[in-house]
Parts: structure tokens; sequence; C-alpha cells
């Protein structure tokens, strides 16, 4: 971990980031989330998410059409959501996920998680979580013509196959996938390039997104949850710095 990264969070007055998720699951569902949301749980989202607009669904199982009516089962997802709807918290009987498109500072986003998560597992204090993740999309774009020259943005490292082209055709989408498993112990997926909204369309726009999901699955205990968030945040905000060049930290802070 580099020193840029070691004792704080980078802040920029402009950031690109479309979106932010801190994502549990758990190793065995909780039935009773299905039907009824504890007033101490709900009691708290409220505190941060003041809108609450729950969603029915179901589960069904079975091969046969016959078996799969007969064993449809309904069940409830706990959606609550920012004022402006900029946020949103997600509370299944497997599951639980914050997401935020209006992201100002890492430390906010993840307290806000930490507060969710605690009074969950106090409820429930036999619940385990079975995997943990970080992800963070960017999706950089700029008003310019040419959609596929990045060298002023984007370290050259990430670019390699922009200069490719396929005689008498145009692309309509350069995105690669690139998965490493950190020293730390956990799996950070990186995806980035040209994902083109108007795909099959050739590419028009200049967008770049670079996307980071950092995770561990496996048994962890939920005292552990916020330690290991601060990991992967900093593994992911270093892997950014170094993917970005000055001129885009330049318009970033503009």
């Amino acid at each position: 971990m580099s020193e840029l990264t070691k004792n704080k969070s980078i802040l920029y007055k402009k950031n690109f980031l479309s979106e932010v998720i801190i994502r549990v699951d758990l190793v065995s569902p909780i039935p009773s989330l299905a039907i009824e949301l504890p007033k101490s749980i709900g009691k708290k989202a409220l505190d941060i998410f003041p809108i609450d607009e729950p969603i029915k669904g179901f589960t069904q199982l079975g091969e046969s059409e016959k078996e799969l009516t007969k064993n449809k089962m309904e069940f409830i997802e706990w959606n609550f959501f920012g004022r402006n709807r900029e946020k949103q918290l997600n509370i299944s009987q497997d599951h639980f996920f914050i997401t935020n498109k209006n992201y100002l500072n890492f430390g906010s986003f993840k307290n806000e998680f930490i507060k969710i998560a605690e009074v969950i597992f106090n409820e429930f204090n036999q619940a385990q979580p079975s995997r943990l993740g970080l992800r963070y999309i960017n999706q950089i774009g700029f008003q310019e013509e040419n959609a596929l020259e990045w060298n002023d943005y984007i370290d050259t490292s990430l670019l390699g196959l922009m200069s490719f082209s396929i005689k008498e055709s145009k692309p309509t989408r350069i995105f690669h996938n690139f998965e490493v498993l950190n020293n730390q112990g956990f799996n950070l997926k990186f995806q980035f390039g040209i994902f083109n909204s108007d795909y099959p369309a050739p590419i028009r726009k200049k967008d770049f997104i670079l996307d980071y999901d950092a995770f561990y699955k496996g048994l962890i205990e939920p005292k552990d949850i916020s330690n290991n968030l601060d990991l992967y945040h900093y593994a992911i905000q270093e892997l950014f710095e170094s993917n970005i060049t000055d001129k885009l930290r330049k318009v970033m802070n503009e």
C-alpha cells in the first residue's frame, strides 16, 4: 500500500463514479425476513434511508410446471431509498446491500453500511456472512469527438487494444476482465474499457469504464466487516490512481 492511500481517502472535487456498492451474502437464509422486518432494523433503516418500498417476490421449486406451481413461495425484499433516491438499502432473507449513486466519501458510505449490518447481526446473532464485497463503477465521459483516444486520461497500460482494428469494420465494444487474488486474501475483479451504451451499434460516445470489485468468499465474522472493507477500499483506490493520468486528476480537481 502506498503512502498516497495508506492514511486517507483521496477526495476529488468532481468524480465520475456512477455507482458504489457494499454487499453481504449469508451462509443460510433467514426465513423470517421473507415475511417480516424486525422493528429495530426498520427503525435504523428509516433513519438513513427514509423512503420505504418493500417488494414482493416469488421462489419456485421443482422441475415440472405442476411442481413449480405447487411450490411457489412468496417473499418480501425490504427496500429503502434516500430522500432523492440517490441511495438504496436492500434487505432480503439471504443478503443485504447498500448502493449510492451520489457518493461523497468512503467514510460516510461505509458508516451507513456498518450501522445497518450491526443491527441486523444483533437481531439475528446466528447469521453468518459468506461473502463480503465492495464495488466501484466509474464511467469517465467527455464531450470529445475521438471516442477511442484515451491516452490523455487513462494509463497506456490499459489501452493496448485501442489501436487494434479489423478491416472494413467499426468496433462496438472493447472491454477487458482482469482478476487477481490479493496478498491479503481477498479477490479483486477489474473490468475496464469501452462498454458502449449504444451496443450493438458502433462506438460513438467517449466513455471509459473502470469497474473495481473487491470481495472475499468464505466465512467472515461480522466484527471483521469494517476492517475488511478498509482493505478493499485502499486496494481499489490505489489501483484507480495507477490507472488514470495527471490530466484526468486535474479535470477531477477543477
